[in-house]
């Protein structure tokens, strides 16, 4: 369990980094003025950068789990009830905070008249977050 642990974050740092040297090289060799690819990019570093950073905490909470039983104790002390009540409702609270902040974004963009596709591009993504939201409350 734990070498797959391990593994599964090692992979997962490794495959950020190449996709944060990519976007490097992207950025330098591959200049496009005025079209939408410019922004490949900098989206294709931010998910690697995220990629990387969640793969690194993985290695870090492995490593502090396995030298620190006081540590290892705290998170896995999550199965009682109390604690998993507690989760769901900060879930929920943090689910309907995006849900506004994701509505605003969409009446903003309307607001400042930027082009459809953009702004159709957001309403079927929030609309996609929507449906899958919906398909884990019923799983």
């Amino acid at each position: 369990m734990k070498t797959k642990t391990y593994s599964k974050n090692i992979t997962l740092s490794i495959v950020g980094a190449i996709m944060v040297l990519a976007s490097i090289l992207l950025a330098i060799f591959y200049t496009v003025p005025q079209s939408v690819i410019q922004a490949v990019p900098f989206t294709l570093g931010g998910i690697g950068l995220i990629s990387f950073i969640a793969g690194i905490n993985g290695l870090n909470i492995a490593r502090m789990t396995k030298n620190d039983d006081k540590f290892a104790k705290q998170v896995n002390d999550f199965n009682d009830e109390r604690a998993a009540a507690i989760d769901v409702k900060s879930k929920a609270s943090t689910n309907e905070f995006t849900n506004i902040l994701f509505h605003a974004l969409i009446v903003f963009l309307a607001v400042m008249q930027v082009q459809l596709a953009v702004l159709l591009v957001f309403v079927g993504s929030f609309f996609v977050r929507i449906f899958v939201s919906f398909y884990f409350v019923k799983k």
